[in-house]
């Protein structure tokens, strides 16, 4: 726990925490890997602070999925990133299924629209081997 404190007390009084919006980004990296020391929190707010850059320049068409991913902002930006990476790419995937299997899309769609298009197409998926597991019975 001193430790803990020591980082804390380095890295905010050092050149890291440069803004106000960095504050979720210096605390998550002092609580998630402080007992590592001043260095290694410094380059995790170096990371985060560059995932975040790369995330704001996703397009304004993107706002919605950018959204519902930065929701999860406390584990680190690069998992924001991931997040909508993932459901940037299940689009196609989910238009397919629309076509072919609409009314289990729209059952996945209900139970996981807060979870994102990765989510409902990973729904869609494990239903589809379900049913096809059965069918091989």
């Amino acid at each position: 726990m001193k430790i803990l404190f020591v980082a804390a007390i380095l890295v905010l009084s050092s050149g890291v925490c440069r803004a106000d919006d960095d504050s979720d980004i210096v605390v998550g990296c002092i609580m998630s890997i402080g007992e590592f020391g001043a260095e290694m929190v410094d380059i995790c707010v170096k990371e985060n602070q560059a995932v975040r850059a790369e995330i704001a320049r996703y397009p304004a068409d993107m706002k919605k999925i950018v959204d519902l991913c930065s929701r999860r902002k406390e584990m680190g930006w690069r998992i924001v990133k991931k997040c909508i990476d993932d459901d940037i790419a299940a689009g196609p995937a989910l238009d397919a299924y629309a076509r072919d299997h609409e009314q289990l899309l729209e059952h996945c769609q209900e139970e996981f629209i807060e979870d994102g298009a990765s989510r409902i197409k990973m729904c869609v998926e494990s239903a589809l081997a379900a049913e096809q597991a059965r069918e091989n019975k």
